[in-house]
């Protein structure tokens, strides 16, 4: 059914009820001056309609009428609830006083006899009427109130949605800012206090230990019991993995409440964060709370990554610090291997021509293999800097193929060259490094009497090194790898023994290092490779820019201590250095190498940093105070970073060396420390 029409702003509606025709036209006439709505109708039936239909200020209603009589009609009136109130004016022509009771009892507001006198009747009408306009406008003002009220709670309610969700918002930028799990901590709590609490407690467990953090606002005596109360709901929060409210507490100032979230992600409780406000702060608003449940679930998620991120720094510094190890260890004995080569080939002569070269070619592989892996490690982790120069990148490249001439596998191909020169700002060390990488690769990949095209060239604002072959090819799922760390293709059948499947991939990080592009393209299996670098363009130097070429430099006879603890390194070194001319002691540790050098007075220490004991680092500074001046002291090390380097000179060395050392190198440095201290003490004298 249709709710009932209301009456207008302005009018209200009276309803004439009356089976005379003549009597309803002349009610109608009677209040037609009032401006109102006047309703006429001629049976209890109709008039039951119409209060359904739509709302009257009051009821004149005739007491005598066929069917359904005024009584009759008001009792059912009455039956209803909204109409229970409506007024009702009983009309009749009799005078029973029973009737008039019975009226009354049924609601009636009043009992008039017929005929009536037009103006009292007219001024009982009018009473209600304007009764009924009145109770209408009280009731408009109050329902415009209270959607005033709704629109402000509405309006009042988005803001601090807005604002939640601004905070929220901005505790998500901060909160990933950083990575560290200290500062993130602390980042926490101040997000916290004072916005949302005048009190926090944040406690995360770590590595099986406790970070406990506090942070005081407004609270700052707080009562003795507040720390109890939420240390114990802190406990139940974890417990319950849901957040627990804090009881009042009573306060200096006030009651104080709080609230304790645990910090949950992936599963894990990784902490749990306690607030607590005084009464007037109003945390107990379920809003509130819930900004502290959203920000802890950020907070936990900000956490979560900073134990991650931590968890990958402990495993990059473990990788770190076990390829340093094993190159160590690796060096070592190519140390003893590569000094032993240097003494055969001194003594010359040796039947054994061929096993020298042997031994000297794997030496270099093994050399080889851990430069590389130590490199991947340092530039994966951005630990790696370039020496840059002007360079000819095709003087480079037949630099690189007289190097490998000497081995056995160049010598089965066939390679051709076409180079123009070329000139880019790299680091030659470097570039070399790219060379014999892809060179090598090419010469792996290659069947015996197979051919390997290299081409240099300009290209625009590029330099482009072409390496192409007719060897085993590449698939295209062999493509998608070419470069990735450790993977290998299949070898040909005299390919001879692999590698670890670093040299590609290290020489496109060194491409890339540079501002270049490698790339690498075959049209199947059996159809050969090629590879394509593309760097940078530089113009070419000046024409009186000094080319600098490394040769060997003869040094002077000198005395020399050597203290080393391997024997085999010491004793090969030892020969190695006599055979160059020089008169060579040697000691097997720190303390005896002391001794020994202020009984020989040498002209130059080669120590190696890992003595037992007493390291390399404390037996220089020892010995920079108790020898005299222009001594040169020399490192030997397996550990080679920058790091390294820099503590080898603060202790007082000139040089730092890694092994295994050149014996060509040694002799350089050797001269090259010598002249240096010979150049210091003429400008010295007077």
């Amino acid at each position: 059914m249709a709710p009932p029409i209301p009456a207008g702003q302005d009018r209200a509606s009276i309803l004439v009820v009356d089976d005379r025709a003549s009597k309803l036209i002349a009610m109608e006439a009677l209040f037609a001056d009032f401006g109102e709505d006047v309703v006429c109708v001629s049976s209890g039936k109709d008039a039951l309609r119409q209060l359904l239909e739509r709302e009257f200020a009051v009821i004149l209603l005739d007491v005598n009428m066929p069917d359904m009589d005024g009584f009759e009609t008001a009792a059912l009136i009455r039956q209803r609830p909204r109409l229970q109130h409506i007024p009702i004016i009983f009309m009749t022509a009799g005078s029973d006083d029973t009737h008039a009771l019975q009226g009354y009892s049924l609601g009636a507001v009043d009992y008039i006899l017929t005929p009536v006198v037009p103006e009292v009747l007219r001024t009982k009408v009018k009473v209600f009427v304007d009764l009924y306009k009145m109770t209408a406008q009280l009731k408009r003002q109050a329902e415009e109130r209270v959607a005033l009220a709704e629109e402000r709670a509405r309006r009042a309610a988005a803001e601090d949605a807005g604002r939640r969700a601004v905070f929220l918002a901005e505790a998500g930028k901060r909160l990933v800012r950083s990575l560290d799990l200290d500062t993130t901590a602390n980042t926490i709590l101040d997000l916290v206090v004072p916005d949302l609490a005048a009190f926090a407690v944040l406690r995360l467990s770590v590595g099986g230990g406790e970070i406990v953090k506090t942070r005081h606002g407004e609270i700052r005596d707080e009562p003795a019991e507040l720390h109890a109360r939420l240390a114990d709901s802190m406990d139940r929060a974890v417990r319950s993995l849901g957040t627990q409210e804090i009881e009042e507490i009573p306060g200096m100032a006030g009651a104080i409440r709080g609230l304790a979230c645990p910090l949950l992600a992936r599963g894990t409780t990784l902490g749990v964060l306690a607030v607590a406000v005084d009464e007037s702060n109003g945390l107990q608003d379920r809003a509130n709370a819930m900004v502290v449940e959203d920000l802890c679930g950020r907070a936990a998620i900000a956490i979560d990554n900073c134990l991650l991120y931590g968890e990958i720094q402990q495993r990059d510094l473990r990788r770190e610090q076990f390829v340093a190890m094993l190159a160590h260890e690796l060096r070592n004995p190519l140390g003893a291997i590569t000094s032993a080569i240097g003494v055969l080939e001194r003594v010359g002569g040796d039947p054994a021509e061929r096993a020298r070269g042997v031994i000297r070619r794997q030496a270099g592989n093994l050399t080889h293999l851990v430069d590389d892996l130590l490199d991947v490690a340092r530039i994966t982790t951005g630990k790696i800097s370039l020496t840059r120069s002007h360079v000819d990148l095709a003087e480079s490249v037949e630099r690189c193929l007289r190097t490998l001439e000497g081995t056995e596998r160049i010598l089965q191909h066939a390679i051709t060259l076409e180079t123009e020169e070329t000139w880019i700002e790299a680091d030659p060390v470097r570039v070399d490094q790219i060379l014999v990488n892809l060179i090598g690769n090419a010469l792996k990949y290659t069947p015996t009497d197979g051919k390997i095209n290299i081409r240099v060239h300009p290209a625009g604002d590029e330099c482009v090194l072409e390496i192409e072959d007719t060897g085993v090819g590449m698939s295209k799922e062999a493509l998608s790898h070419a470069f990735d760390l450790f993977f290998q293709a299949e070898r040909p059948a005299d390919g001879g023994q692999g590698g670890l499947g670093i040299g590609l991939s290290l020489s496109r990080l060194l491409v890339e290092l540079h501002g270049g592009s490698v790339e690498a393209a075959s049209e199947g299996e059996g159809r050969g490779s090629r590879f394509t670098v593309r760097l940078p363009r530089s113009a070419a130097p000046p024409s009186g820019e000094a080319r600098i070429t490394a040769g060997a430099t003869e040094s002077g006879r000198c005395r020399i201590l050597l203290i080393e603890d391997n024997e085999d390194a010491r004793e090969m070194l030892q020969m190695l250095l006599s055979l160059a001319g020089h008169d060579v002691h040697g000691a097997v540790d720190g303390p005896s190498g002391i001794e020994l050098a202020q009984a020989t007075d040498p002209d130059m220490v080669v120590i190696d940093l890992g003595l037992p004991d007493m390291d390399g680092y404390e037996v220089a500074r020892q010995l920079r105070g108790r020898l005299r001046a222009g001594v040169g002291l020399i490192a030997l090390s397996g550990y080679g970073q920058a790091a390294d380097r820099r503590k080898s000179l603060e202790a007082g060395f000139d040089t730092h060396l890694v092994k295994p050392v050149d014996p060509n190198h040694l002799s350089d440095v050797i001269a090259s420390i010598q002249r240096r201290h010979q150049d210091g003490s003429k400008q010295a004298s007077p």
